[in-house]
């Protein structure tokens, strides 16, 4: 792995994702635009993605936002919990969220 890209995350069940400080939201249309004003690079989000990163409050474990969003989808939280972690994984590689707990 090179020195510009940080370790992956190994996010599990009661990991406690928590949404950088560093980032500024803003809603267009139906997706959310996160800039992460250090870097400037900015990122679009839709429906779950919305919704895990609005989760991502440093108090809601991985586990409860895999519940959260496959109740509220109707999706099978075995799809959910993938999606939630390559989200995050991304999203953490970005330095857009940590880990609270």
């Amino acid at each position: 792995m090179n020195e510009t890209t940080p370790s992956p995350h190994a996010w599990v069940e009661s990991s406690v994702p928590r949404r950088s400080t560093a980032v500024v939201e803003q809603r267009a249309n139906d997706s959310l635009v996160l800039v992460h004003i250090d870097t400037g690079r900015y990122y679009a989000l839709e429906g779950t993605g919305d919704v895990i990163w609005h989760l991502c409050d440093g108090q809601n474990t991985l586990g409860h936002i895999i519940a959260t969003v496959s109740s509220q989808f109707g999706a099978d939280p075995r799809t959910v919990r993938a999606d939630a972690l390559e989200l995050l994984g991304e999203l953490s590689r970005e330095g857009l969220v940590d880990d609270a707990s």
